[in-house]
């Protein structure tokens, strides 16, 4: 009986370890410009121009007023396609809108390429993906290599 017992709490135990590992919390009280210096370290530095709420309407085609706040940032130099863009939700908002809506924007930019322009670019396009972080929703267009450390360096911020 007493090992029955022990078994049961061992049991339990195990599925509340596995439960909470299984849902990574997040903090919700990040600056933006936290891990917009961070992300630059890894994408360009002084090569990127902060893109400004016209950008994000008439280029993306985003309401820049549909979120918690936002930075976008793209290569100014014109020598790659390196890009990010890291944004909030907005409070009451849904972070599965925020997310929809990168990823609307990322198909429109495959769906306008030109394969002429620097095709040899194309891949970074085509393996960006939007990541989800609490109420933090990252695209970043870039290498994988960069692109890889980028997310896990704003995981290690981000995560409690």
């Amino acid at each position: 009986m007493k090992i029955t017992r022990l078994l049961a709490v061992l049991l339990l135990l195990s599925l509340l370890l596995c439960l909470s590992a299984c849902g990574a919390k997040y903090r919700d009280d990040v600056p933006l410009s936290r891990l917009t210096a961070v992300i630059d370290t890894r994408i360009g530095g002084d090569d990127l121009a902060e893109m400004n709420s016209g950008y994000v309407s008439g280029a993306m085609h985003l309401d820049p007023n549909s979120f918690g706040g936002y930075v976008v940032k793209l290569n100014a130099k014109g020598v790659n396609i390196d890009e990010y863009g890291v944004f909030r939700t907005p409070e009451n908002g849904k972070v599965s809108d925020v997310k929809d809506a990168l990823e609307g924007y990322l198909k429109l930019r495959r769906d306008s390429w030109m394969k002429e322009y620097m095709p040899e670019e194309k891949p970074k396009l085509d393996k960006a993906e939007v990541k989800v972080y609490g109420n933090y929703v990252l695209y970043v267009i870039a290498s994988d290599d960069i692109r890889e450390t980028v997310y896990q360096d704003v995981e290690k911020i981000l995560k409690k």
